[in-house]
This record gives structure tokens, sequence and C-alpha cells, in this order.
């Protein structure tokens, strides 16, 4: 799962629950480009958890198309080379940590909204959040309602802003 693109999410316009599903054309015209969203986490486990949170979490009408990173460096590559509607990134990683990630994201100018997920306390890295303009859950509390919150809180920071 290192490199590879998961399924696209799609809201379910009856119950308005968000599940995977395969990228198809609907009535013979092509569904919207749906929103990418980098997850970046040297553990699949918590790759694999984050994605599933995120699945139930996506506070968007928009679909949601995940592909995942499995370091930093990995991660600053794809941030790089596409254009995403929201990262996702664990402080402490191979390479390049989050923080790392994080700081050249933002040295390049981009103004694309960052939770990071990490295990130390907010308190730890604070500084690092606020003058990076990132949203914080602690991997303990992960879960819909934490990461919707963090997402939300992502997109009110100063300087970034919601791109597709």
């Amino acid at each position: 799962m290192n490199d590879k693109q998961l399924p696209v999410f799609t809201r379910d316009q009856r119950t308005g629950v968000i599940k995977p599903e395969v990228l198809a054309r609907a009535s013979g015209t092509a569904l919207p480009s749906p929103a990418r969203v980098l997850v970046a986490d040297d553990c699949e486990t918590d790759r694999e958890l984050t994605i599933r949170h995120l699945g139930k979490a996506w506070p968007f009408e928009r679909d949601m198309l995940v592909e995942c990173a499995a370091n930093g460096r990995m991660a600053l590559e794809k941030l790089r080379r596409s254009r995403f509607a929201l990262a996702v990134l664990d402080w402490n990683m191979p390479y390049l940590g989050g923080g790392d990630v994080l700081r050249t994201i933002r040295a390049d100018g981009m103004c694309i909204p960052v939770v990071v997920v990490a295990g130390q306390r907010r308190e730890d890295i604070v500084q690092d959040l606020e003058s990076m303009a990132a949203a914080f859950v602690h991997k303990d509390e992960l879960n819909p309602i934490s990461l919707c919150n963090a997402i939300a809180a992502s997109l009110q920071l100063p300087g970034v802003q919601w791109k597709i």
C-alpha cells in the first residue's frame, strides 16, 4: 500500500455516508473529478486507520481520492508533482518527518490545508504547528469526529486555501 492509489470515496446521495467505490461513469458522463488527499505515514496500519476515519469524516460534497506515501520524501515528491486538496501527515517518518515536509511545502509557497497526526503531545510541537499553519490530532484520539474537526480547523488557518 506504500504508493498504491486507493479507491475513490463517494457520498451516497440517499444516506449522506461516504463509501469507497470504483470511479465509474454515471449515465454515460464522467463523474466530477474527486478531491485528491495525501495520507503520509510510515506505518501501514496507521495509514489504513487514517484512511478509514477520513472516509467517514470527509465533510465535503465532492468525492475524495486518497493517495499514500510511506515516508516524508515520498510525500514531498507527490505534493510537488500533483495538486492535493488536503495533506494528512504523520509527524515522525523516516527520511523527512512531517515537520520537515510541512516546513518545505510552506517554503515552496504551497497553501494546502494540512492535518498533522502525531503521537507527541500538541504542546510539544505547537510552535511548529502554528508557525506553519497546520491542524493537529493526537494518534490516540484519532476518530472520524476529531479528524473532521481538524480538517475544518486546517481550512481556517491563515494562508491556507482549499484548491482542487
